[in-house]
């Protein structure tokens, strides 16, 4: 077994002083990832949303901790937000998947409705929203990362 510089494993029938002289055959490599999903917080807490292209990191539990009702809330919009960019990405590549366009179009609304709900409570997410014509209020505080606030 062989590490490189970087730590990376390489198998026993790799010489590291000529790694380099290694072709990679890309007809052997898997790029069927199916479509069989984690859902959205399990998908968000691993880091990748298909099944068949999660590999678990030495026994890591991924889950992030939530202390209050407006953590909670943030955790669920970026949770959405990143299943939409996962499903974004497999569907820029296979546009006519149907499952996977409705769950991005599940998701999608999930997203809307959790996004509306913590505006209406805790105030606007992105500059851009900012509404007030009067005065610029992006930068009352707390800002959404923020701790505390409202």
């Amino acid at each position: 077994m062989y590490f490189d510089q970087n730590n990376n494993y390489f198998d026993d029938y790799y010489h590291i002083d000529n790694i380099n002289d290694y072709s990679i055959n890309i007809d052997n490599i898997n790029f069927n990832r199916g479509n069989e999903l984690y859902n959205v917080e399990d998908g968000f807490n691993k880091g990748n949303m298909f099944e068949k292209l999660y590999s678990k990191y030495k026994n890591h539990v991924y889950k992030l901790k939530t202390y209050n009702q407006k953590d909670e809330s943030l955790y669920k919009l970026q949770m959405y937000t990143f299943a939409l960019k996962d499903l974004g990405l497999y569907l820029d590549t296979h546009p006519s998947d149907q499952s996977i366009l409705v769950e991005y179009q599940r998701i999608k609304k999930l997203l809307d409705t959790e996004k509306t709900k913590y505006e209406k409570k805790y105030g606007v997410l992105y500059a851009s929203d900012v509404v007030n014509d009067d005065k610029w209020t992006w930068i009352n505080n707390p800002w959404p990362w923020d701790k505390g606030g409202k």
